[in-house]
């Protein structure tokens, strides 16, 4: 019996240590990958700088008004006036003058407040409700 739990101790052990194994490669391997990935990320920072610098000397102002002149027959062309200054309509009007308020010597009484109460109940009688009787018969 000591002999079989010894073989099984030892058998359980070299499983135990095959899991290890495999776990500690795998976490190897995935390590590996991550530092190639975080370097393609370097990589790609750098290119976007790169490309950004590039982009902002292509998008010049003055780079571009060269190259418009240079490829194109375009010009600026001056718009016409269609009206002056004083042809225009003023501002609207304001409503009283400025001096208007400080001259008031009227209190104006506040307004009386409209009655919103609902309106009464109708006391027409409205017809009755049918009964039983009535509803079989349909009259």
């Amino acid at each position: 019996m000591i002999r079989t739990l010894n073989f099984a101790f030892i058998a359980i052990t070299g499983l135990v240590c095959l899991g290890l194994y495999r776990i500690a490669e795998e976490a190897r391997v995935t390590t590996a990958e991550l530092k190639a990935v975080r370097a393609a990320i370097v990589e790609e920072k750098d290119s976007l700088g790169v490309l950004g610098a590039e982009w902002a000397s292509m998008t010049q102002p003055g780079r571009i008004q060269v190259l418009v002149q240079k490829h194109l027959d375009l010009f600026d062309k001056p718009a016409p006036q269609l009206a002056t200054l004083t042809q225009l309509p003023s501002k609207t009007p304001p409503l009283a003058p400025d001096n208007a308020f400080r001259n008031a010597n009227i209190v104006v009484a506040p307004a009386p407040v409209p009655n919103t109460a609902p309106p009464p109940p109708s006391t027409a009688p409205s017809s009755p409700a049918p009964t039983p009787a009535q509803l079989k018969t349909g009259t």
